[in-house]
């Protein structure tokens, strides 16, 4: 279980939404909402050596501006992680909640005592970030090192 002060954390940074087709999800947002200007990272795949947890596996990803939030597409490229897995088995949508902690270590260590499951780690942009499973609801929280 998570710690029960995850409503409270500071930084609430993006919502990630697992896409079958993030050219077309990040198109059809444009033209509903006025949702503009996605920075597009075409095919990223962590390496070895900044994985934390979990497995490698490719996806592309766009981040956009959502009022003070940010919106994170993701598409899985092959059959292989977590995020395959959540859309072939729940379909598009709301995959996790992003929070940007100054306390990583301490964040992390308190979930895992707790005995939530890290399910997967990496560094990127020179960042360390984590999902942690057994949020209310499914959901998964994600902890981004500021």
């Amino acid at each position: 279980m998570l710690p029960n002060d995850v409503a409270t954390l500071p930084g609430l940074t993006h919502f990630g939404l697992v896409v079958e087709d993030m050219d077309k999800a990040a198109k059809a947002m444009s033209e509903m909402w006025g949702i503009g200007s996605w920075t597009v990272i075409d095919e990223y795949e962590p390496t070895e050596d900044i994985l934390l947890a979990g497995g490698l596996f490719k996806h592309k990803l766009a981040f956009t501006d959502f009022g003070p939030t940010q919106i994170e597409l993701i598409q899985p490229l092959d059959t292989r992680g977590i995020w395959y897995e959540f859309l072939k088995t729940n379909g598009e949508g709301l995959h996790h909640l992003c929070f940007t902690v100054p306390d990583w270590d301490e964040r992390v260590a308190k979930a895992k005592s707790l005995g939530a499951r890290m399910t997967i780690g990496a560094v990127f942009q020179g960042k360390r970030w984590c999902y942690f499973e057994n949020a209310p609801g499914g959901l998964i929280i994600e902890y981004m090192e500021q």
